[in-house]
């Protein structure tokens, strides 16, 4: 019985996610596709403690600034901005980096990698670390189209530490951006 109503709230919410999805992909099959060269995007972006996963703990919370600027069609330059704090504000990181994203024609899916810089500051050990490290960042998405300019934006990311594996995760971030 609780599997069964476990399998029917499942298959609801991938039936609604089909609904948005070719909801959005009508609006996309306008004659011009939001991914032109030329458009800026801005964009505000979150992870949880249920969002983002390392080694190093099990609890993230992080806010992620992007700009963007659309130099080809399809094909965005990045700029980003992150601010994490790991096991109760115990390990802060910020993170500056740069990087491109490509989208595929007008149906919202892409793909980006970006390089970051990262600082981060460990209270967790007697000694109180801090270190600097190279963390690549690879990450997919989707733009879900709340208007003609606003999107909801999910993402799946893995970022890789060389200064330490145990600081490498993967996570989900959701996101507002702002193409204009």
């Amino acid at each position: 019985e609780e599997l069964r109503d476990k399998m029917r709230k499942l298959m609801m919410a991938a039936i609604g996610l089909m609904m948005a999805m070719s909801a959005n992909a009508q609006y996309l099959n306008e004659s011009e596709t939001p991914f032109t060269e030329g458009k800026f995007y801005v964009s505000a972006s979150a992870s949880s403690a249920s969002l983002a996963y390392s080694k190093s703990t099990d609890f993230a919370l992080g806010i992620n600034g992007k700009v963007g600027y659309l130099f080809m069609d399809n094909l965005m330059a990045l700029g980003v901005v992150e601010f994490n704090s790991q096991k109760n504000f115990d390990i802060l990181t910020t993170q500056i980096g740069a990087g491109a994203r490509y989208y595929f024609e007008s149906c919202g899916i892409y793909l980006g990698a970006l390089a970051k810089y990262a600082h981060v500051k460990d209270k967790t050990s007697d000694l109180g670390i801090s270190f600097s490290d190279f963390r690549p960042e690879a990450h997919v998405g989707y733009c879900f189209f709340l208007g003609r300019h606003v999107t909801l934006d999910p993402e799946v990311y893995y970022e890789h530490s060389f200064k330490n594996s145990d600081y490498s995760g993967f996570g989900l971030r959701i996101g507002i951006g702002i193409y204009f």
